[in-house]
């Protein structure tokens, strides 16, 4: 692949675009308030903004009941890539319930539990298991949050505006469920941050021998 800075235009846009943001987020504060105020608002507006985005990411995929994907490079019996299920930091794999109860379902409703079993590494499957949803079809959060509280939304369907999650989420959420693949959502943002801080809190403990 070519070097993006390989052309000096690029280069000269880099260092430009430099410029013009300390300009506009130092310069001007600088020179309408002072030099410690300018500062000031700089340092607080960089903490309350990385603070912000710090917490509409980690409640997404550092939470209870979340699994986490694993990656290896052995093989299966066959020759064939092994099959590695993602799983919570208990060890389990919530997806064994979720395609058990939906087999179960597909009996009580159509006589027999012929679904598509879909796999555990599957991409798809992987973005519901590793991430959670907080205020699901809330447009309000969904507006404020820049669409990071649909996060299974954002991860599936990257290329769609993100006004549009809270609108496709009942339906992601129903096909997760007709085939059997975890689907996590919390009521609200606080319920997942308290969660967060619960799971942050059983990671950090030492390892029982």
């Amino acid at each position: 692949a070519k070097c993006r800075y390989g052309s000096i235009w690029n280069v000269i846009r880099f260092w430009a675009m430099k410029v013009i943001t300390l300009a506009y987020m130092l310069g001007i504060p600088i020179y309408f308030h002072g030099v410690l105020m300018g500062l000031g608002l700089f340092v607080i507006g960089h903490c309350a903004c990385g603070e912000l985005l710090a917490t509409m990411f980690i409640v997404n995929h550092v939470i209870e009941g979340v699994s986490y994907g694993k990656k290896v490079s052995s093989e299966g019996p066959n020759g064939n890539e092994k099959v590695v299920k993602p799983s919570t930091m208990y060890g389990d794999t919530p997806m064994e319930i979720t395609q058990k109860d939906a087999m179960q379902r597909a009996i009580d409703k159509k006589g027999n539990g012929d679904i598509v079993l879909v796999p555990y590494n599957d991409w798809a499957a992987v973005q519901c298991q590793t991430s959670v949803n907080w205020a699901p079809g809330s447009w309000f959060w969904n507006h404020f949050s820049g669409g990071l509280s649909h996060q299974i939304e954002h991860h599936l369907f990257p290329s769609i505006c993100h006004t549009n999650y809270c609108y496709i989420q009942d339906v992601v959420e129903s096909t997760c469920r007709e085939y059997g693949v975890p689907y996590q959502s919390e009521k609200s943002l606080f319920v997942a941050y308290f969660k967060m801080l619960s799971h942050l809190k059983l990671l950090g403990r030492e390892k029982s021998e």
